[in-house]
């Protein structure tokens, strides 16, 4: 389905701000994502590097850990990390978010014994051995065997080096994904071991949940009003150019007084100035071409007047030398001669004087009109025809549709059946047929045919054979047997008078139909 240059246009536009809205809240949200983890990893890394001394501290002189559990706590509730603490051989000694572990340690400390905990402290332990927690045991086994271990031991690796890290990654115990940071603690280049910090991103995709929402909201409300901006704009885009369409389709139409409506000074008012110099151009130069041609039509019309009186006067004559000639007298021949000649010179200024006066002539009025009885009119043209039919054994065939009437000019349309007819005789080859052909039409029109099966006409001939002087066999072009080529100039122009229309269908080779349509008005009653 086509769409207007409007609709395309607010399409374009919707397009546009959409790529805008979503382009910007991508780039915000990566920007703001940036921002904030690169805030949040300086922070952790930072406060990485300040609790190094003190878990070192821990490690070493608390052997139950309790303390350095609850300093873990403490940390992580400051700033909202969990806290992992390995040794320098990938084991995990400690983690914050270990609240039975914590509670075992609280136990032993108050006891005041050095011993590995597991549900109740175990006295049978050596005081010099480091106690380990159950839920840290576990905790570490989840780690070791778990999605998160390859990337935990790499980072393990980087930091054991001495190397602070910054990552990442998907844990499967937060089931979501965290900002890790990772700081050796010990000598710096024989590590003790290493501290970890991941804090899950929930928080912040929160955050992020809440500035795409209020994007949308933005960017839904921006849609709206830019919808009707866009519709307004375009309107005023669209308005002119659907003006310079209606008055381009007038000029088209020969409306040379359609002017179109010009505002402002841009391309588009520029264009109007164009489209309506362009009218007013062609309104002087179609005015000059009318009144050039009523010029020559005048004048073909005044020289045809002009013409009959001395030719009558030739031809009067030399009727009277020819007959005091004797028939054997060689002077007698070019007598003759000269009739022949004086006789077209006749027909080409009735011709030339009948086609001024139908061209100068308007449409018929009504009262202008008589009803004529087709089929008897056509019969009587083919009666006259017979004469010229005859020596070339061309046979006349009628088919007629009886008691139908023409409102009309008899004189005029007795010609047009009589030129037609003498065209297709003038044309057709010896033994062949014309025929005349009537019929209504669905819709009350009147059909009247010519039909031939002369040599035919070539596409390219066909828009000028009602041309004046415009003949299609060019090599009969000065045949005085051929006409003046002004015969179906005279019948088109008693078509146009009578509101009727002519068509030629025609092949070469094969014939040609000539086809005149009078309009349902045209047709009077079948009883008059």
């Amino acid at each position: 389905m086509n769409k207007s240059l409007s609709t395309r246009l607010m399409y374009s536009f919707m397009t546009i701000i959409v790529i805008v809205v979503v382009g910007i809240t991508a780039g915000t949200s990566y920007l703001i994502a940036d921002y904030f983890f690169k805030i949040k990893e300086d922070e952790l890394s930072q406060k990485g590097h300040e609790m190094a001394d003190t878990v070192e501290y821990f490690v070493t002189t608390d052997n139950n850990r309790y303390m350095l559990m609850r300093y873990l706590i403490a940390v992580d509730r400051l700033v909202g990390a969990r806290i992992w603490l390995f040794d320098n051989d990938y084991n995990l000694l400690a983690a914050s978010n270990i609240a039975a572990d914590v509670d075992a340690a609280g136990k032993a400390n108050v006891s005041g014994s050095d011993k590995i905990v597991t549900d109740k402290p175990d006295v049978s332990i050596p005081a010099d051995r480091i106690p380990v927690y159950e839920y840290t045991t576990r905790l570490a086994e989840e780690i070791k065997n778990g999605q998160v271990s390859r990337n935990v031991n790499k980072i393990l690796k980087d930091i054991y080096r001495g190397v602070s890290v910054r990552s990442q990654i998907y844990h499967p115990y937060f089931k979501q994904q965290v900002i890790l940071v990772g700081v050796p603690y010990g000598e710096k280049d024989h590590p003790r071991g290493a501290i970890l910090m991941a804090e899950p991103l929930s928080g912040f995709g929160g955050f992020l949940r809440n500035v795409y929402i209020f994007t949308i909201i933005v960017g839904i409300l921006a849609l709206l009003v830019s919808l009707l901006m866009v519709r307004r704009l375009s309107r005023q885009v669209v308005k002119p150019l659907v003006s310079m369409k209606d008055a381009t389709i007038a000029i088209a139409g020969g409306n040379y007084s359609r002017k179109v409506e010009v505002q402002g000074e841009d391309e588009v008012a520029e264009l109007g100035n164009a489209i309506n110099h362009l009218s007013t151009e062609l309104s002087n130069y179609l005015g000059k071409l009318a009144r050039m041609e009523k010029i020559r039509r005048d004048f073909v019309a005044n020289v045809s007047h002009e013409l009959r009186t001395p030719i009558t006067i030739i031809r009067g004559y030399n009727d009277i030398v020819s007959d005091s000639l004797d028939s054997q007298d060689s002077n007698k021949r070019y007598c003759d001669l000269i009739a022949s000649e004086t006789q077209r010179l006749e027909r080409l200024v009735r011709g030339l004087l009948d086609i001024s006066r139908l061209q100068s002539a308007d449409k018929l009025k009504v009262s202008d009109t008589q009803p004529l009885p087709m089929a008897e009119i056509i019969r009587n043209v083919a009666e006259k025809l017979k004469v010229k039919a005859e020596p070339k054994k061309i046979t006349l065939a009628l088919h007629l549709e009886e008691d139908v009437y023409i409102l009309g000019n008899g004189d005029q349309i007795v010609q047009l059946v009589l030129l037609l007819g003498d065209n297709a005789i003038k044309y057709s080859p010896e033994g062949s047929y014309v025929r005349y052909e009537t019929k209504r039409l669905p819709g009350g029109s009147f059909e009247m045919s010519v039909v031939d099966n002369g040599p035919g006409i070539s596409e390219e001939d066909i828009p000028f054979i009602f041309e004046r002087f415009y003949k299609v066999d060019k090599s009969h072009a000065q045949s005085s047997s051929q006409g003046t080529g002004l015969g179906l100039a005279i019948a088109k122009e008693i078509v146009r008078m009578h509101g009727a229309s002519i068509e030629v269908f025609s092949q070469v080779g094969t014939g040609t139909r000539f086809v005149v349509t009078f309009p349902a008005e045209a047709v009077a009653g079948d009883e008059i």
